[in-house]
């Protein structure tokens, strides 16, 4: 299972998709680790990704790698929702919100999870030019050196990277007739 995960993430940043898709993926794979899970609002963040161009393996790669770490930073996701959830001019529109069918099953009325869906919301833009940028960087200059190395040569050979490695070509392939 995580063979076949890692295989499918260099699957995916070394095929003929778009940088942006994957881009993509990383920002929105930051903003449901920042969300924290079990209400509405994660519920619906998640099912809007499979209707997004986005590379959804490595979406779910980043989510899995934050979302144990993100803990560490809800007293600031807390403070962030604070300062959003008992703002002023915000008030009146926060009590009509709650009293909307199903809206209170998202919780943003809870501080985290405001807190967090304001930092992933902030968050969203400059990681999707960022990831970009590394997918391109990546691609053209990393990746060539990284394949001719004698280190990635000899490690290529040991039987479960071979195994990677065919798996990475088989997704490769499946990726290149459906792009």
């Amino acid at each position: 299972m995580i063979i076949t995960w890692i295989a499918r993430l260099i699957a995916g940043l070394n095929a003929n998709r778009r940088p942006g898709e994957i881009a993509a993926g990383i920002s929105m794979g930051v903003l449901l680790a920042l969300v924290p899970a079990g209400n509405l609002l994660w519920v619906v963040l998640f099912v809007a990704t499979v209707f997004m161009k986005l590379n959804f393996g490595i979406e779910l790669l980043v989510l899995a790698l934050l979302k144990p770490v993100i803990p560490a930073a809800d007293p600031l996701l807390h403070a962030i929702g604070l300062q959003i959830l008992t703002a002023e001019g915000l008030q009146a529109i926060l009590t009509t919100l709650y009293n909307v069918p199903l809206v209170p099953f998202t919780r943003f009325n809870n501080t985290v999870v405001a807190g967090g869906l304001a930092a992933g919301a902030a968050l969203w833009i400059p990681l999707f030019f960022i990831g970009r940028l590394l997918v391109v960087v990546y691609r053209r200059t990393i990746h060539p050196r990284l394949a001719e190395s004698r280190i990635v040569k000899a490690f290529q050979r040991i039987p479960i990277v071979s195994r990677i490695g065919s798996l990475v070509k088989r997704f490769q392939r499946v990726y290149s007739i459906v792009g």
